[in-house]
């Protein structure tokens, strides 16, 4: 059985970042209410643990696309990504004691949390988009959906090919006009692109009603209907796979440069510390 990600080996890494943060907490609170700041030697710590941390965790974007890499299977790194990055929650206010100024420190610490806020969003979509996708493909993969919709186009055709022009050039339009993809933000308005094979539909549907067609005819437009529905069922499950894989490069797009901003950030804010103390 297929464990998630979240709950990786019983938890391991939610049970791991609720100890750090435990000592990183009683740590803060042993240390006397004058003396807290990120100055202090316990404000060092927790600032060296959490830029460790950042290091690790934007590690895991070269991690996750190395086929040769050992050691714990994708989705254990990927479950301590989540856990470790939502600990700096914690981690980051106790090292600046709570005390943020609009400076770059301040927004060293605002894009670190930007950066988390993404993750979670990123958690909640990698919870649910796949399963959305594989509902909507169930054992099949995008190529073969469009496979398929290419063969559709060329049995429609050939049935078209024999029956009143009117018809013909509804199916010909329904094959010569279909546009399935497009930009990011077209993909993710989940844009209809079966409307030239609806348009074909009404027509064999119309034709179907005439009463000057015969028996052989008949036959044909009800076999030209039939593909031309199941076409235009095909096209809704690709747009729908397209729009969520869309959701995902768009998360992937805000998260990983909020991320790597960050990072850059943060090695300002140790540099400035270092330097002007």
């Amino acid at each position: 059985m297929h464990e998630p990600f979240l709950r990786y080996r019983h938890y391991r890494w939610l049970k791991l970042s609720l100890l750090m943060v435990l000592i990183a907490v009683g740590a803060y609170f042993a240390t006397p209410a004058t003396d807290r700041s990120g100055g202090t030697r316990v404000g060092y710590a927790l600032g060296g643990v959490s830029a460790a941390l950042m290091l690790w965790l934007a590690w895991f974007g070269i991690r996750k696309r190395s086929y040769r890499a050992r050691g714990a299977p994708l989705r254990g790194w990927l479950s301590a990504h989540v856990y470790l990055g939502t600990a700096l929650l914690v981690l980051v206010p106790l090292h600046a004691a709570f005390r943020f100024g609009w400076n770059v420190h301040g927004l060293a610490a605002a894009l670190t949390v930007l950066t988390i806020f993404s993750g979670l969003i990123g958690v909640v979509a990698y919870a649910s988009i796949p399963e959305q996708m594989t509902q909507n493909r169930p054992g099949e993969k995008l190529v073969a959906l469009f496979e398929q919709v290419g063969m559709l186009d060329g049995a429609c055709k050939e049935l078209a090919a024999g029956l009143p022009t009117p018809v013909a050039r509804a199916v010909n339009d329904s094959v010569e006009e279909t546009r399935i993809g497009g930009g990011t933000l077209r993909q993710l308005a989940g844009g209809d692109p079966s409307g030239p094979t609806r348009r074909a539909l009404v027509v064999v549907q119309g034709a179907q009603k005439a009463e000057t067609v015969d028996r052989l005819s008949g036959d044909t437009l009800q076999k030209l209907r039939a593909n031309l529905s199941r076409k235009q069922t095909l096209l809704g499950r690709i747009s729908r796979d397209l729009r969520l894989k869309a959701l995902l490069d768009v998360w992937l797009v805000v998260h990983v440069p909020l991320g790597l901003a960050a990072l850059a950030l943060v090695a300002v804010h140790v540099v400035a510390v270092f330097y002007y103390r």
